[in-house]
Protein backbone atom coordinates (compact mmCIF):
# COMPACT_ATOMS: atom_id res chain seq x y z
CA UNK A 1 0.00 0.00 0.00
CA UNK A 2 1.40 3.27 -0.60
CA UNK A 3 0.03 7.13 -1.05
CA UNK A 4 -1.19 7.52 -5.09
CA UNK A 5 -1.47 11.57 -5.44
CA UNK A 6 -0.54 14.47 -3.92
CA UNK A 7 2.44 16.14 -1.59
CA UNK A 8 3.35 12.04 -0.33
CA UNK A 9 3.12 10.25 -3.53
CA UNK A 10 4.31 6.58 -3.90
CA UNK A 11 5.32 6.79 -0.06
CA UNK A 12 4.53 3.33 1.51
CA UNK A 13 2.00 2.58 4.11
CA UNK A 14 2.13 -0.02 6.84
CA UNK A 15 -1.10 -2.01 7.11
CA UNK A 16 -2.53 -3.63 10.33
CA UNK A 17 -2.86 -7.36 10.05
CA UNK A 18 -6.21 -8.17 9.04
CA UNK A 19 -7.14 -5.36 7.66
CA UNK A 20 -8.35 -4.96 3.99
CA UNK A 21 -7.36 -1.53 2.29
CA UNK A 22 -8.84 0.02 -0.72
CA UNK A 23 -6.67 -1.23 -3.35
CA UNK A 24 -4.26 1.22 -5.59
CA UNK A 25 -6.53 1.48 -8.31
CA UNK A 26 -9.98 2.71 -6.12
CA UNK A 27 -8.23 5.13 -4.16
CA UNK A 28 -6.90 6.70 -7.74
CA UNK A 29 -10.22 6.82 -8.59
CA UNK A 30 -11.72 8.01 -5.58
CA UNK A 31 -9.46 10.81 -5.39
CA UNK A 32 -9.90 12.13 -9.34
CA UNK A 33 -12.89 12.72 -8.56
CA UNK A 34 -12.97 14.82 -5.47
CA UNK A 35 -9.25 15.82 -5.36
CA UNK A 36 -10.29 19.15 -5.88
CA UNK A 37 -12.85 19.26 -3.22
CA UNK A 38 -10.37 18.01 -0.75
CA UNK A 39 -7.93 21.30 -0.30
CA UNK A 40 -8.48 23.43 2.83
CA UNK A 41 -11.36 20.68 4.14
CA UNK A 42 -11.52 19.21 7.28
CA UNK A 43 -12.04 15.48 6.66
CA UNK A 44 -13.54 12.58 9.29
CA UNK A 45 -11.96 9.16 8.40
CA UNK A 46 -14.44 6.37 10.23
CA UNK A 47 -13.15 2.94 10.52
CA UNK A 48 -9.73 4.09 9.51
CA UNK A 49 -7.58 0.81 9.50
CA UNK A 50 -4.34 2.23 8.55
CA UNK A 51 -5.08 5.94 7.88
CA UNK A 52 -4.58 5.54 3.94
CA UNK A 53 -7.54 7.74 3.12
CA UNK A 54 -7.22 10.17 4.97
CA UNK A 55 -3.20 10.84 4.57
CA UNK A 56 -4.70 10.09 0.79
CA UNK A 57 -6.38 13.92 1.71
CA UNK A 58 -3.53 15.00 3.58
CA UNK A 59 -1.24 14.19 0.63
CA UNK A 60 -3.72 16.54 -1.82
CA UNK A 61 -3.71 19.27 1.03
CA UNK A 62 -6.71 18.99 3.40
CA UNK A 63 -6.21 21.27 6.22
CA UNK A 64 -6.69 19.01 9.08
CA UNK A 65 -8.00 14.95 8.86
CA UNK A 66 -9.72 13.15 12.29
CA UNK A 67 -9.23 9.26 12.32
CA UNK A 68 -11.14 6.85 14.34
CA UNK A 69 -11.12 2.90 14.85
CA UNK A 70 -11.66 0.76 17.72
CA UNK A 71 -8.42 -0.98 17.38
CA UNK A 72 -5.79 -0.12 19.47
CA UNK A 73 -3.03 -1.87 16.68
CA UNK A 74 -5.00 0.36 14.19
CA UNK A 75 -4.61 3.43 15.58
CA UNK A 76 -1.09 2.23 16.35
CA UNK A 77 -0.12 1.83 12.28
CA UNK A 78 -2.52 4.97 11.69
CA UNK A 79 0.32 7.25 14.17
CA UNK A 80 3.05 5.48 12.36
CA UNK A 81 1.56 6.20 8.99
CA UNK A 82 1.21 10.03 9.66
CA UNK A 83 4.96 10.06 11.56
CA UNK A 84 6.17 8.22 8.34
CA UNK A 85 4.70 11.46 5.90
CA UNK A 86 5.40 14.00 8.67
CA UNK A 87 1.56 15.04 9.43
CA UNK A 88 0.65 14.22 12.52
CA UNK A 89 0.07 18.42 13.09
CA UNK A 90 -2.31 17.72 10.35
CA UNK A 91 -3.95 15.11 12.40
CA UNK A 92 -6.42 14.42 15.27
CA UNK A 93 -6.33 10.21 16.22
CA UNK A 94 -9.27 8.23 18.18
CA UNK A 95 -9.33 5.11 19.94
CA UNK A 96 -12.98 5.18 19.95
CA UNK A 97 -16.35 3.17 18.38
CA UNK A 98 -17.57 4.89 15.61
CA UNK A 99 -20.92 5.50 16.39
CA UNK A 100 -19.80 7.20 19.40
CA UNK A 101 -17.48 9.40 17.57
CA UNK A 102 -19.93 10.68 15.50
CA UNK A 103 -22.30 11.16 18.42
CA UNK A 104 -19.35 13.38 20.60
CA UNK A 105 -18.53 15.37 17.21
CA UNK A 106 -22.14 16.49 16.81
CA UNK A 107 -22.57 17.59 20.60
CA UNK A 108 -19.23 19.42 20.07
CA UNK A 109 -20.99 21.13 16.67
CA UNK A 110 -18.19 19.67 14.51
CA UNK A 111 -18.96 19.82 10.86
CA UNK A 112 -16.99 18.23 8.34
CA UNK A 113 -16.32 18.78 4.34
CA UNK A 114 -16.43 15.33 3.93
CA UNK A 115 -16.82 11.63 5.72
CA UNK A 116 -14.81 9.05 4.51
CA UNK A 117 -16.61 5.61 5.40
CA UNK A 118 -14.62 2.18 4.63
CA UNK A 119 -16.14 0.00 7.50
CA UNK A 120 -15.08 -3.92 7.36
CA UNK A 121 -16.87 -6.23 4.74
CA UNK A 122 -19.87 -8.11 5.60
CA UNK A 123 -20.98 -6.73 8.58
CA UNK A 124 -23.59 -4.29 7.10
CA UNK A 125 -21.83 -1.38 8.87
CA UNK A 126 -22.12 1.03 6.05
CA UNK A 127 -25.74 1.26 6.35
CA UNK A 128 -25.87 1.68 10.44
CA UNK A 129 -22.98 4.12 10.31
CA UNK A 130 -25.08 6.37 7.11
CA UNK A 131 -28.09 6.26 9.59
CA UNK A 132 -26.33 7.53 12.26
CA UNK A 133 -24.66 10.37 10.39
CA UNK A 134 -27.93 11.11 9.02
CA UNK A 135 -29.15 11.36 12.60
CA UNK A 136 -26.58 12.96 14.25
CA UNK A 137 -25.68 15.90 11.68
CA UNK A 138 -21.68 16.49 10.86
CA UNK A 139 -21.59 16.59 7.81
CA UNK A 140 -20.79 20.32 6.27
CA UNK A 141 -22.67 22.51 3.89
CA UNK A 142 -21.12 21.69 0.75
CA UNK A 143 -20.09 18.23 2.42
CA UNK A 144 -19.73 14.69 0.64
CA UNK A 145 -19.78 11.20 2.27
CA UNK A 146 -17.53 8.53 0.78
CA UNK A 147 -18.28 5.26 1.41
CA UNK A 148 -16.23 2.09 0.02
CA UNK A 149 -18.27 -1.04 0.59
CA UNK A 150 -18.86 -5.19 -0.12
CA UNK A 151 -20.43 -4.56 -3.91
CA UNK A 152 -23.29 -6.50 -3.07
CA UNK A 153 -24.06 -4.85 0.60
CA UNK A 154 -27.54 -2.82 0.18
CA UNK A 155 -27.06 0.33 1.27
CA UNK A 156 -29.98 3.06 0.97
CA UNK A 157 -29.22 5.80 -1.93
CA UNK A 158 -31.22 8.83 0.00
CA UNK A 159 -31.46 9.50 3.73
CA UNK A 160 -33.19 12.71 5.46
CA UNK A 161 -29.91 15.04 4.89
CA UNK A 162 -27.84 13.36 1.93
CA UNK A 163 -28.73 11.32 -1.27
CA UNK A 164 -26.15 9.65 -3.58
CA UNK A 165 -24.35 11.94 -6.15
CA UNK A 166 -22.25 9.54 -7.40
CA UNK A 167 -21.76 5.64 -7.61
CA UNK A 168 -18.50 3.35 -9.49
CA UNK A 169 -18.34 -0.59 -8.82
CA UNK A 170 -14.75 -2.05 -8.99
CA UNK A 171 -14.12 -5.53 -8.48
CA UNK A 172 -15.77 -6.64 -5.46
CA UNK A 173 -15.92 -2.97 -3.73
CA UNK A 174 -18.67 -0.48 -4.38
CA UNK A 175 -17.74 3.28 -4.12
CA UNK A 176 -20.56 5.67 -3.38
CA UNK A 177 -20.29 9.09 -2.96
CA UNK A 178 -23.36 11.25 -1.08
CA UNK A 179 -23.75 15.14 -0.76
CA UNK A 180 -25.58 16.82 1.22
CA UNK A 181 -29.53 17.93 -0.16
CA UNK A 182 -29.70 21.67 -0.56
CA UNK A 183 -29.59 23.86 -4.10
CA UNK A 184 -26.53 25.74 -2.65
CA UNK A 185 -24.26 22.81 -1.77
CA UNK A 186 -24.45 21.59 -5.25
CA UNK A 187 -21.30 19.47 -6.25
CA UNK A 188 -21.10 19.96 -9.88
CA UNK A 189 -18.88 22.47 -10.11
CA UNK A 190 -15.99 20.29 -7.68
CA UNK A 191 -16.32 16.90 -9.29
Amino acid sequence: MRVVKGKYKNTPLFVPPHTRVPSLRVKKSLFDMIGEYIEKSEILDLFSGSGSLGIEALSLGAKKVFFVDIRKKAIQFTIKNLSSVKALSYAEVFLKDVFKAIKDFFVQKYKFDAIFLDPPYYKGMSLKTLQTLDEYDILAPQGLIVVLCYYKEKVREEFSHFGIFKEKFYGDTQLKIYSRKSEESSLSGHI
